[in-house]
């Protein structure tokens, strides 16, 4: 069974941008933002903070830095690595490094160093644009941009080589084999998906389109190049929660677009901004209970339910949702795809019954950088169109009545947490390489507050660092919740990892972050009260009141470990807001990180706030002079 877009393709929304002579396919995504410059020069074009340049001072400023990198050796389809906070110089750099005719390497500065010292290494990066505090990760190859005379190069447009074939960026996705892999996207995918955006979305959409995603996530492409291809502007936080602090209440967002877990975290703290109007949720399985909550939020006009893989540019189908109560579905593919529901002998299935679904058309990525085995596994031979190609998903999906396409789970190890896209055989991997350990497997279990996490199973010399370990080198989503030692591993009659027979955690205390299978933690261990510094027992009562809200967990002691707990990046943010509201006491950024105890976190919140103080009148005498 074949199903494509319906020939009108999209509905176009009134007020929706009309650009004729600019193409839908074959174009190079800077051209597409450069055309843009043309038509609304003075425009603004991205802000973050209390910065924000126009189109033209964008164009400006990334055809002087492309200048930069060329001077620098950058070629032709070379690639450059971008490690840089979310300001506005990070859209600079990736609109330079195209300028430049190269390709993009996200790299997230908040990403463990030896995760990113992989990505780069893996990519083959020629430089890094990064910053001087950042630059001892990269050695030779970095370039801080605060140590480059920028200003001084030509402002002019550099004339290099644009081929819409030729690579606009290598995103890192999560590896079955424990190494990640780079999908390399040329410009001509990355197009197409601009093309749907101008026709799926008005300008008052894309007037003020949140970019809230790590750039080492897909979602960054749509929430940075959708809206300056078409006369939008980005506006740059450091996370979606951020939208909780109020740094950020007078942003003018009008569309949203984030993974379903952190929109109900985003709804759970009120802080959806009034002006947004659209909202795309994409990364995970949407629910009919959220998609109510956000039709609920007054203003909300549009809700967006998007699915699609790295390996097919981004997003491959779309439904608009309404507020029916039934399963949402993840719709029709979009103008450029075609979807194939195949049973497991590569034969169409009929209507409503599951198979595998396989994407095609324009979107499709070149394959996994210098990975060409594990190309050819996932990238096949497109039966139904003679010299073209298909991308297995590995996602059971049916077709329904309506026509649209309804997801029903995954049909290997791969699993989506916080819409990220994880295959457990990573996690595996990065246990198993922890000393004294024999064997390790991973799974998803339920958490004690109904959300899946992610488990970790350990067989060989117990230790207590696993989670500190892990945080070093894999990024937060792929660190597991809590780790369990067993024995042995659960095996098949045919001597397989029998991964349904790993046990359950049993969520306990927080004084015993690390249950086992044998010797499960004793419950009900009483509060160790006195363990607190009489300076910030009360102080750190709040934190643990505060953490007991957000993980639905017991926090019983000064050294529970926010992260031992179950906690990932997305609750340390929500945990961090709801701190700063529950206190008076100010809560500064990624503090979580650094202080992941009870007792340490609040002795730091202790001395910042007594750093925050005014600094007391100077004495005086009785004749008004200083004594």
């Amino acid at each position: 069974m074949t199903i494509s877009a319906r020939p009108t393709g999209p509905v176009r929304r009134a007020g929706a941008p009309r650009v004729p002579g600019v193409p839908l396919t074959g174009a190079c995504l800077h051209r597409l933002v450069e055309a843009q410059v043309e038509r609304t020069p003075d425009a603004e074009a991205v802000r973050a903070g209390d910065r924000a340049l126009t189109y033209r001072q964008l164009d400006e400023a990334a055809n002087r830095l492309a200048r930069v990198l060329l001077a620098h050796g950058v070629t032709g389809q070379d690639r450059v690595g971008v490690c840089l906070p979310r300001d506005v110089d990070l859209v600079v750099a990736l609109l330079a490094v195209l300028k430049a005719g190269a390709a993009y390497v996200p790299l997230d500065p908040a990403y463990p160093p030896a995760r990113v010292a992989f990505m780069t290494e893996d990519s083959g990066a020629r430089l890094v644009l990064t910053r001087t505090g950042l630059a001892d990760r990269f050695g030779r190859a970095a370039l801080p941009l605060d140590t480059l005379d920028v200003a001084a190069a030509p402002a002019d447009r550099p004339d290099t080589d644009a081929d819409p074939a030729g690579l606009a960026y290598v995103i890192y996705t999560s590896g079955s084999t424990g190494r990640p892999k780079g999908v390399a996207i040329e410009h001509r995918s990355a197009s197409v998906l601009m093309g749907w955006t101008r026709s799926a979305f008005c300008a008052q959409e894309l007037g003020g389109v949140l970019a809230a995603t790590s750039v080492c996530f897909d979602l960054s492409v749509f929430e940075i190049f959708g809206p300056l291809c078409w006369g939008g502007r980005v506006l740059l936080v450091d996370n979606v929660l951020a939208l909780a602090g109020p740094d950020t209440a007078a942003l003018p967002v009008t569309l949203v677009n984030t993974v379903p877990s952190a929109m109900s975290e985003l709804l759970a703290a009120d802080a959806l901004p009034a002006g947004v109007r659209t909202v795309c949720l994409a990364g995970e399985p949407l629910t009919a209970a959220l998609a109510a909550r956000v039709l609920a939020r007054p203003g909300v006009r549009r809700l967006l339910n998007l699915y699609g893989p790295s390996e097919d540019t981004t997003y491959s189908t779309w439904a608009e949702i309404t507020a029916d109560g039934g399963v949402p579905p993840i719709g029709r593919p979009l103008p450029h795809t075609r979807a194939y529901v195949l049973a497991a002998d590569g034969m169409p299935v009929p209507p409503g019954t599951p198979g595998e679904l396989y994407l095609a058309g324009a979107g499709l990525a070149r394959g996994y950088l210098d990975r060409p085995e594990e190309t050819a596994a996932r990238f096949l031979r497109d039966p139904f169109r003679p010299g073209e190609r298909m991308y297995r998903t590995g996602d059971r999906v049916r077709l329904r009545p309506d026509g649209q396409l309804e997801f029903l789970g995954r049909l290997d190890d791969q699993v989506k947490l916080r819409g990220h896209r994880i295959e457990l055989g990573e996690g595996a991997a990065a246990l198993a390489d922890l000393p004294g350990v024999r064997e390790a497997a991973a799974a998803v279990r339920t958490g004690p507050s109904g959300d899946p996490l992610l488990v970790g199973y350990l067989v060989g010399a117990r230790r207590d660092d696993v989670p500190a370990r892990l945080r070093e080198r894999l990024p937060a989503p792929l660190v597991p919740a809590t780790v369990m030692w067993l024995d042995r591993m659960p095996t098949t009659p045919s001597g397989k990892l029998d991964r349904a027979a790993l046990p359950d955690p049993k969520w306990e205390a927080a004084d015993a972050p690390h249950p086992t299978a044998d010797a499960p933690p004793a419950a009900g261990a009483a509060p160790a009260a006195d363990a607190f510094d009489p300076a910030d027992a009360g102080l750190a009562r709040e934190v643990a009141a505060v953490w007991r809200d957000v993980l639905g967990v017991p926090v019983t002691g000064p050294q529970a470990d926010f992260f031992d707990l179950g906690g990932d990046s997305l609750l340390a943010l929500l945990g961090e807001a709801r701190l700063a509201a529950a206190t008076v006491v100010p809560v500064p950024p990624a503090a979580l990180f650094d202080h992941p105890t009870v007792a340490t976190l609040a002795a730091h919140l202790r001395a910042a706030a007594v750093a925050a103080l005014p600094a007391p009148p100077a004495a005086t005498c009785c004749c008004g002079r200083g004594s």
